[in-house]
């Protein structure tokens, strides 16, 4: 078999794990500077001990997927922000657990 056609099939025989941003549309873009934005604000945040800052900063993490999904319409944005709503909570449990210890 020849080596070209063996890698294209295997590339195409593994299934896209997750969502990806389509960095060819300026939404995706845009929500994706965003995203990080927010996400960096939440994790300095927490690292200073500033909880309620970090609060609102996943309160705007819920806005930008309430506008993802309502706004622009796009479920794949909407599915990311999603997952950046998830790991935040996620860092907050970690940073309560470090906290306590």
């Amino acid at each position: 078999m020849n080596k070209e056609l063996s890698t294209q099939t295997t590339a195409a025989a593994v299934p896209a794990l997750a969502p990806q941003f389509d960095l060819s549309n300026p939404q995706h873009l845009a929500m994706r500077k965003l995203m990080a934005d927010v996400y960096s604000r939440h994790a300095n945040a927490l690292e200073r001990g500033q909880e309620q800052a970090a609060a609102k900063y996943r309160g705007m993490g819920e806005g930008l997927e309430r506008v993802a999904i309502y706004v622009l319409a796009d479920p794949m944005l909407g599915w990311l922000c999603g997952s950046l709503n998830i790991a935040m909570n996620d860092v907050v449990e970690l940073y309560r657990v470090r906290a306590a210890a």
